[in-house]
C-alpha cells in the first residue's frame, strides 16, 4: 500500500507541469468528493464527457477497470466515430453487444486489438501493460526515457510503450524503481494517466464547417480560446450560423471574415453582427452593388468592428499558437471569386487551406509564391469545377477535403471533374450536404474529423443542362450590361438555375426583369443569381 501511495505522489507530482484545463462541469460522484486525491483528474474527465459514472452515483475508483469499459472512455476522448464502424468479427462482441460500437471503433482507429482466438475479453481486466500501449497509440506518443524500469527491460513485450509514457511525462513509476506492466489497473489510476496523456497534447483547436446549405461559413476556435468566423451563407442561413454560435457558447468573435461579396457567403453575417460582438471585421475591399452588401457594411459601422482590409502575404494576429496567412487578396478583381480572401491556418503540424471561391487561376499564382500544403482543405467554390484543379490539389496535397454546399442544388456542385481530381490525390472527402456541419478537433499534432466521410467515386452529381452561349450580347433596355435591368434580344426568359443564366447575364439580373424568379434569388435582396 505504502507503494501504491508512493507511486501517486509521483503522478501528482508529474501533474504540476501538464497544461491546465478549464471545466465547468464538476464531478457530482459520492465517491469522489472534492478532498479526493483524483479529484481534478475525475472532474475534468467527466466534465468533457470522458467518463461516466453508475446509476448509483458512484465512480468506484477502486474498481479493476475492464477492456470494454477503456474502449468507452478512450472513444469518447479521440471522439470517434461510433456511429459507422467495421465489424470486427470477435466472437464475444456481437452487434447486439451494448459497448459493441465503441468497441469496434477502437479496434479500427487500431488503438486497441483483440485478446486472440477471434476473441476481445470485454469483461477481462486491464494490466498497466496494456494500459500503456493503449495510450501510447492513442495519443501516438514516441520516445525513450532516461528513466528505466526494473521489471521493464528492453526485451520486454512492452518496454516501447512504457517508455513512451514516461518519456512524455505520462508516468514516473513507482519510488522502487517499478512500472509493475502485470499489474491490473483500477478505474481511477487509469483515469490519471488518461488526463496526463492529454496534457502531452497542448490545448485543442477546433474548426466547424458550418451547414449552411449552399454556402460557406466556418467558424475557428483557436488554441487559446480566440475565435473566427469566415463567410455565414445566404440571408437564410443566418438564424442557423446564430444559433450554432450560440451552441458554442460564443457571444463575442475575435475576427469576422467576409471572403468576398457573394450573397452565399456574406448574407448571414448580417444576423451575425446583430446577435455578437465583432472586435475586427476583416473585408475583402471588393465592392458590389447588392443590398446585401450594403447591409453587411453598415452593420459593421453600425457594429463599431475595426475595420481590416488584408494584402497578399500578410498575417492575422488571431492566436500567438497559430499562424494564420493571407495567401491572396484582391480589392480590384474584376470578378468577385477572384477577389476571394483566402487564408492557411497552421497548428504546428496541422493545416488548413480555407480558398473562398478561388478559381484555378489564383490557384496556380497561390502556388507558385507559397507552401499551399495542408492538412484540411476546404475545397473552392463549392466543389465547382472552376477551382480544385489536379495541379493545385497535387501541390496541397490534402489529407481531407471539406466541401461545402446544399443537397440537390442547380449548380452540379460538387463537379464530377473535382471528386476526380480528389481521388487522384488520395484525398478523403466530406461535405456538408452528406454530414451537416463537420467539426475538426486538433492538438496540433493529431486531427480527428467528426463528420461522415464519402466515397467520392460514388457520388453522383446533377449535370446542368447545356445552354447556348450569346456572342457579344448587347444591352436593348434598361442601360449598361451590369445594370441588371438590361434585357438581351432573344434570350430566354427563364433558366434552369444560375449557371445557366449567367452565361446570358453574368451578373444576375434585378427584380423587375423578365429573367428574375424568386428562387434564384437566395438572399431575397431584389437580385437574382448576382455574382
Amino acid at each position: 500500500m505504502k507503494k501504491i501511495v508512493s507511486m501517486i505522489l509521483s503522478l501528482v507530482l508529474v501533474m504540476a507541469f501538464i497544461p491546465q484545463y478549464s471545466n465547468a462541469a464538476t464531478a457530482k460522484f459520492k465517491d469522489i468528493p472534492t478532498s479526493h486525491t483524483y479529484y481534478k483528474q475525475v472532474s475534468y474527465l467527466e466534465g468533457n464527457g470522458y467518463i461516466t459514472g453508475y446509476p448509483d452515483g458512484t465512480f468506484k475508483p477502486n474498481n479493476k477497470l475492464t477492456r470494454a469499459h477503456a474502449a468507452i472512455i478512450i472513444s469518447n476522448a479521440l471522439k470517434l466515430d461510433t456511429t459507422n464502424v467495421t465489424n470486427p468479427n470477435f466472437t464475444d462482441v456481437p452487434t447486439s453487444h451494448p459497448y459493441y460500437n465503441q468497441i469496434a471503433a477502437v479496434v479500427e482507429a487500431g488503438v486497441m486489438g483483440g485478446k486472440g482466438n477471434g476473441k476481445f475479453d470485454p469483461s477481462g481486466t486491464l494490466t498497466r501493460g496494456q494500459m500503456a500501449v493503449i495510450l501510447t497509440n492513442a495519443y501516438n506518443l514516441k520516445g525513450v526515457s532516461n528513466k528505466q524500469f526494473k521489471d521493464v527491460p528492453s526485451n520486454h513485450w512492452a518496454y516501447q510503450f512504457v517508455q513512451a509514457l514516461a518519456k512524455n511525462d505520462v508516468t514516473s513509476g513507482y519510488s522502487d524503481g517499478t512500472f509493475k506492466p502485470n499489474a491490473n489497473i483500477t478505474r481511477a489510476h487509469f483515469s490519471v494517466f488518461l488526463y496526463s496523456a492529454l496534457g502531452t497534447l497542448g490545448k485543442k483547436m477546433e474548426v466547424h464547417f458550418i451547414d449552411v446549405g449552399q454556402g460557406d461559413s466556418i467558424l475557428i476556435e483557436s488554441p487559446n480560446g480566440k475565435t473566427m468566423l469566415i463567410d455565414g451563407g445566404t440571408k437564410a442561413a443566418g438564424d442557423d450560423v446564430v444559433a450554432y454560435l450560440k451552441s458554442q457558447q460564443i457571444s463575442q468573435l475575435d475576427y469576422m471574415v467576409a471572403t468576398h461579396p457573394d450573397a452565399d457567403h456574406i448574407g448571414g453575417l448580417i444576423d451575425v453582427f446583430a446577435a455578437t460582438q465583432v472586435s475586427n471585421f476583416v473585408n475583402s475591399g471588393k465592392v458590389h452593388t447588392t443590398d446585401t452588401y450594403n447591409e453587411l457594411l453598415t452593420a459593421a459601422t453600425n457594429e463599431g468592428s475595426n475595420y481590416i482590409e488584408p494584402t497578399t502575404g500578410q498575417t492575422i494576429s488571431l492566436d500567438p499558437s497559430l499562424k494564420v496567412q493571407v495567401l491572396h487578396a484582391d480589392a480590384s478583381a474584376t470578378d468577385n471569386n477572384d477577389a476571394s480572401i483566402v487564408l492557411k491556418v497552421t497548428y504546428n503540424e496541422v493545416s488548413f487551406l480555407l480558398t473562398g471561391d478561388a478559381d484555378t487561376d489564383i490557384e496556380s499564382k497561390m502556388a507558385s509564391s507559397y507552401d499551399v500544403s495542408s492538412t484540411i482543405l476546404k475545397a473552392g467554390h463549392h466543389g465547382s469545377d472552376t477551382s480544385s484543379s489536379l495541379a493545385f490539389l497535387q501541390k496541397v496535397q490534402p489529407a481531407a477535403t471539406i466541401l461545402s454546399y446544399g443537397q440537390d442544388n442547380s449548380y452540379g456542385h460538387p463537379h464530377s471533374k473535382v471528386l476526380s481530381n480528389l481521388i487522384t490525390v488520395s484525398s478523403k472527402a466530406y461535405s456538408t450536404a452528406e454530414s451537416g456541419t463537420i467539426t475538426v478537433v486538433t492538438n496540433g499534432a493529431t486531427y480527428n474529423i467528426l463528420g461522415k466521410e464519402f466515397t467520392v467515386g460514388t457520388v453522383s452529381t446533377p449535370t446542368p443542362s447545356p445552354t447556348p452561349v450569346v456572342t457579344n450580347p448587347k444591352p436593348t433596355t434598361g442601360g449598361d450590361a451590369k445594370s441588371g435591368t438590361y434585357v438581351i434580344p432573344g434570350a430566354p426568359t427563364s433558366f434552369k438555375n444560375c449557371t445557366d443564366m449567367r452565361k446570358y447575364y453574368p451578373n444576375g439580373v434585378k427584380k423587375g426583369h423578365p429573367a428574375y424568379s424568386t428562387s434564384s434569388d437566395r438572399d431575397q435582396d431584389g437580385w437574382a443569381c448576382e455574382q
